[in-house]
């Protein structure tokens, strides 16, 4: 073994073993473990995905430079972009003498279209909320509807259920006094939608009844199949499947009349989510077998997560445990990217769930994701939020029908209830939560470590394998400062990832804020050696270890764990590596 690879080793196990090995220690050890779907996948997909995200990042890029000196040349570049990726309308151009309020109104109202497309939804709201009050000034009606929407939308996205309900209700109001059944019926299916992920399904079929109402006036056969996709989630989330798959199948078969298909391989998720709910699983996982591949083809992320979370939920319970994993990991993976805790916390829930007798200790450290992303995202002042919109909606339908009932005993009585009815649902909520957490808890004892006697393993485990590296390489303490600075952290970002079966080099070298060339040329020069053989020396290095600290693993259990896809592939590195084969080394 090389000196790079000698002082790189010790610096992995300095850094493990000074590092308090606390729980969180555990974890990022825990993640080490089967994640090969995951990571091919991935990979995959960014090939896929490769021109997408060029132009994103010639946007991003474009976005730093705008925000620092907004000028009209830095304008036009952006809204060409997003007239490429037909965000925008084509055909906006600005000269030398517009306003800056008129520049930076456009620009940032189309940056968060161009976000919220791109499922950043963050950014969106960011861009949103500078663009809305220059619309408002200036009267813009329509694009501050629009604005609104997107909103909307974005908070939803992120689960900020007060915000998102607030800038729903105004959306509506717009909607309204322009008397557009279309409009009224899309904002109102957001809405709906805001109170549906909040779990208000009731208060949600409310607004989506009255959006189907009027879809129906526009004659719209698009938005009519839209909120009929919108309907059949809400009264699925209801236990209502009978009526949910009704709907479902109505907007299929409105998309298929119409030939669109991205829309269409949408209201098919909808349709193969209500078939499993319904026990149909086999039904539902063929369903999401066709359109998962084209989500990933076409970039739709958000479909594409919540597909692979329906997907993993029908095909553990028809017991394929493995391949659920695998649908849940990726799942988590994009709601990670597109910031989407809600959908996060699902895939978290279901890997808990798949890996429990696969590899409970990451069964573990996914319940406690799990529980880290629920407690962000039920709090109380979003609850408060909600209750107090729905009683202003609900008042002002009675007060359309007969104003002379509103009086203020009434609403006396309507708060004294809403405020009973609060209490009861905290109060139930608490209690669940309560009872949940003490059988979390009880399961948990059962894969609990002893801590300290872990520690000891690791620290003898160090004192060995240093004294190995001192006896092979008496010469790796003289490398300079910065030389293992660079090579500890290449070792940790090899380490991350070296369950993969391949370790991208171009990756690694971009994480080290290097080229690729300038990165091989570095590791020769410290370590005289190719990137290549130094992965491969890690990996030896992790399955010395392997096969001296754990009886229990076969050779099989090494090779998977240091990255191999097959132990015929493992053993001949192994020994080319070390001279003898597992087997042999383990006897010895």
């Amino acid at each position: 073994m090389s000196n790079g690879c000698a002082s790189c080793g010790v610096s992995l196990l300095i850094s493990l073993l000074t590092d308090n090995l606390n729980f969180k220690c555990l974890k990022e050890i825990g993640r080490m473990e089967m994640k090969f779907a995951k990571l091919l996948a991935a990979t995959l997909l960014c090939i896929v995905l490769d021109i997408h995200f060029v132009k994103a990042d010639e946007i991003d890029s474009l976005l730093v430079e705008f925000d620092k000196n907004p000028t009209a040349t830095v304008g036009n570049r952006l809204m060409n972009c997003f007239a490429e990726k037909q965000v925008a309308d084509s055909g906006i151009v600005f000269n030398s003498s517009v306003p800056a309020d008129t520049l930076r109104k456009t620009v940032c109202f189309w940056t968060g279209e161009w976000y919220l497309a791109t499922g950043r939804y963050d950014k969106s709201a960011d861009y949103s909320l500078v663009a809305l009050p220059l619309l408002q000034a200036c009267g813009d009606k329509e694009n501050e509807r629009e604005c609104l929407s997107v909103l909307a939308i974005c908070y939803m996205r992120l689960a900020n259920y007060d915000e998102a309900i607030k800038y729903g209700q105004l959306c509506n109001q717009i909607d309204r006094e322009s008397g557009d059944p279309d409009r009224i019926s899309a904002s109102l299916n957001i809405i709906g939608s805001i109170y549906v992920s909040a779990k208000q399904s009731q208060q949600g079929l409310v607004y989506m009844e009255e959006a189907l109402v009027y879809a129906e006036k526009t004659g719209d056969p698009a938005r009519i199949a839209r909120t009929c996709g919108t309907l059949s989630e809400t009264e699925f989330s209801l236990g209502h499947f009978d009526e949910a798959l009704k709907y479902a199948d109505r907007a299929v078969a409105l998309e298929r009349q119409q030939n669109r298909e991205p829309y269409l391989n949408v209201r098919l998720a909808q349709k193969a989510t209500v078939l499993a709910g319904m026990g149909k699983n086999a039904e539902a996982v063929e369903i999401f077998d066709t359109i998962i591949p084209y989500f990933r083809k076409t970039g739709n992320v958000q479909s594409l997560a919540i597909s692979l979370n329906q997907n993993g939920a029908a095909l553990l319970a028809l017991g394929q445990k493995r391949q659920a994993v695998d649908n849940f990991r990726e799942a988590a993976d994009w709601c990670i990217k597109m910031n989407n805790p809600l959908n996060e916390l699902q895939a978290r829930k279901g890997l808990y769930e798949a890996l429990w007798d696969i590899n409970p200790d990451s069964a573990k450290i996914e319940l406690d994701k799990y529980n880290d992303i629920k407690n962000k995202l039920y709090y109380e002042g979003a609850t408060e939020s909600l209750a107090r919109y729905t009683a202003e909606y609900d008042n002002e339908h009675l007060s359309d029908e007969n104003q002379k009932v509103k009086n203020r005993n009434i609403i006396l009585a309507v708060g004294i209830a809403v405020a009973i009815l609060l209490l009861g649902v905290i109060v139930f909520f608490y209690v669940r939560v309560r009872r949940r957490s003490r059988l979390q808890q009880n399961r948990l004892k059962q894969i609990s470590l002893d801590f300290n006697e872990l520690k000891n393993n690791y620290e003898q485990l160090y004192e060995k394998f240093a004294n190995i590296i001192r006896v092979e390489n008496p010469d790796a303490e003289d490398i300079s400062e910065s030389d293992k600075q660079f090579l500890s952290k290449a070792m940790t970002i090899i380490n991350d990832q070296i369950d993969a079966s391949c370790v991208n080099v171009d990756e690694l070298a971009s994480k080290l804020a290097m080229s690729t060339s300038q990165f091989r040329r570095r590791l020769a020069a410290v370590a005289n050696t190719t990137p290549q053989a130094y992965i491969t020396s890690i990996r030896m290095q992790k399955a010395r270890n392997l096969l001296d600290t754990d009886s229990s693993l076969t050779v099989l259990d090494v090779a998977l764990r240091c990255g191999y896809d097959d132990q015929s592939s493992f053993t001949r590195a192994f020994k080319k590596f070390f001279g003898k084969s597992p087997t042999e080394y383990r006897g010895k």
